[in-house]
């Protein structure tokens, strides 16, 4: 499995949105919400999804592979991410034979699975753990602060509870993945987190003001 960008050694490492901590909490209020969800285990899987290597990797995973945009299997409403169990969470649709597996498990132990289910098949296994964010935006102002900040890349008719989609916050790329009615996950490169924290805090500043 090819490591992420920045993997650390020791544990210690704060993520990108740690830095924003602070920040979140003063904007946060009863009307809307920002947080980061830390420590989860993201992996990006390259694989055709009809592929005899993709049946074993979907065995590891105990998910089936998402067939189209917009598609989350396993736990579409990311439970176990918020509530912390240890355990498979959720497949997302990236592209054509890509996806991103978030979930509990150790990264390295799934990792390990991963590309013992893959052997010498065609395929990638990525480890992005530390090369990811995981923003929580939420409350009754939250698809509100959304318009004012997010394009998505393929606009469906309808973002049901439970989908995921490729987005753009100003010049960055992310998954905004809607696990609630009023509750949003954003996940971004680390790289490019400062950028979308500034644009998510000017949208909030623009909802509250108006």
């Amino acid at each position: 499995m090819t490591p992420g960008d920045s993997t650390p050694e020791d544990g210690t490492l704060q993520s990108t949105a740690s830095q924003f901590a602070q920040a979140m909490d003063r904007v946060s209020d009863q009307s809307v919400q920002l947080q980061e969800i830390p420590n989860l285990t993201l992996i990006r899987i390259e694989i055709d999804p009809n592929s005899r290597a993709a049946v074993r990797l979907q065995k590891v995973l105990g998910v089936s592979f998402p067939r189209h945009a917009g598609e989350v299997t396993g736990d579409r409403r990311a439970m176990q991410v918020l509530y912390s169990t240890r355990q498979i969470v959720a497949c997302l649709w990236v592209h054509d034979d890509i996806f991103l597996v978030v979930s509990r498990v150790d990264h390295v132990k799934l990792g390990r699975a991963l590309d013992s289910a893959l052997g010498t098949d065609k395929g990638l296994i990525l480890d992005v753990s530390w090369n990811r964010s995981v923003i929580e935006l939420s409350g009754p102002d939250a698809a509100d602060v959304l318009s004012r900040s997010v394009s998505v890349e393929e606009v469906p008719e309808y973002f049901d509870v439970g989908m995921a989609l490729r987005a753009n916050v100003a010049d960055s790329e992310l998954m905004l993945w809607r696990v609630d009615t009023d509750q949003y996950l954003l996940v971004p490169r680390s790289s490019h987190t400062g950028s979308v924290m500034a644009t998510m805090f000017d949208a909030i500043y623009e909802v509250k003001e108006s």
